[in-house]
């Protein structure tokens, strides 16, 4: 649900976001406990407009007063007290009047959290501070640092993690991130070279040379496979064949029928077609031959 700013006349009228949530909050001026419960039971019982307005208006330079502490986290005050509004709007669809907290002090969580998403959403294209840990990082490296070298000696990493209560590895993993500016993999690496930066990046895939051998490796085990195959004899290759390399593969109890053999007579002339198949490949007599080396073709 949005909400609706009075107009405001006159030469002196507000330009900014900031100015005009002062001015309106000005001009409907503060609510007492009564006001507030009674504005907010309306709202939550009746769904009226006009009451979840009056309770947004009033509370507008709260908003102003929370970005003010964000004011060197990034982003421009103006963007930020937009954001607030938003918070400010959930807070005040959401409050209960019957607990016995104030408006104000429950939207202040919720103006809170949304510029702080927003601070961390306007850091930059990579996203950050997606846990806990990291947020009190992003939001809190500055002033530890500050804190623990007011004596004049340089904080380390454990004394850091130690005053904002997270892991050491947290921090050594969040200040180079924040330190450091986002670089587009897209970007020439210089203007004498117009080569995109991603070509530099180190990856896991084999080399040319890697893939060149494994398929020449490849297709030598292929070949000796299909020699061997070839001087078995004819019984015993027609049972590898049908049990390993075809894509619907018989069943002992099949090709006991088609040949006139029991199954267990069939399992034998296959035990003993794949020793010889080892023995013809030069494979080791206890060694299952390579996927690679009896893969249909």
């Amino acid at each position: 649900m949005l909400f609706i700013f009075p107009m405001i006349m006159g030469d002196s009228a507000p330009t900014t976001v900031p100015q005009r949530n002062l001015a309106v909050a000005q001009a409907v001026g503060p609510l007492s406990l009564k006001e507030e419960r009674l504005l907010a039971r309306r709202w939550r019982e009746s769904a009226d407009p006009r009451a979840i307005e009056a309770l947004v208006h009033a509370h507008l330079g709260l908003v102003v007063r929370i970005a003010s502490e964000f004011r060197h986290a990034g982003p421009s005050l103006e963007d930020l007290v937009q954001e607030g509004n938003v918070g400010l709007t959930i807070a005040a669809r959401r409050f209960d009047p019957n607990r016995s907290t104030r408006l104000a002090t429950y939207a202040s969580y919720w103006i809170r959290a949304c510029m702080m998403e927003h601070v961390v959403r306007s850091h930059g294209p990579v996203r950050i501070g997606t846990t806990r840990a990291q947020r009190k990082i992003f939001f809190g490296l500055g002033r530890a640092r500050r804190k623990l070298e007011a004596g004049g000696r340089p904080a380390n990493m454990a004394e850091l993690a130690a005053e904002l209560g997270v892991d050491v590895a947290e921090v050594e993993a969040m200040t180079p991130r924040l330190s450091q500016r986002d670089v587009h993999l897209d970007a020439a690496r210089s203007d004498e070279d117009q080569r995109p930066l991603s070509d530099q990046l180190a990856h896991d895939h084999p080399s040319p040379e890697d893939q060149c051998t494994a398929r020449e490796e490849a297709l030598q085990r292929r070949t000796r496979f299909a020699q061997a195959l070839r001087k078995l004899e004819p019984r015993e290759r027609d049972i590898l064949t049908s049990r390993h390399l075809r894509e619907r593969p018989e069943t002992l109890a099949q090709l006991g029928k088609r040949f006139g053999l029991s199954r267990e007579r069939v399992r034998q002339l296959e035990a003993r077609a794949k020793q010889r198949l080892r023995e013809l490949c030069g494979a080791p007599p206890n060694q299952d031959l390579p996927a690679s080396a009896i893969a249909p073709r």
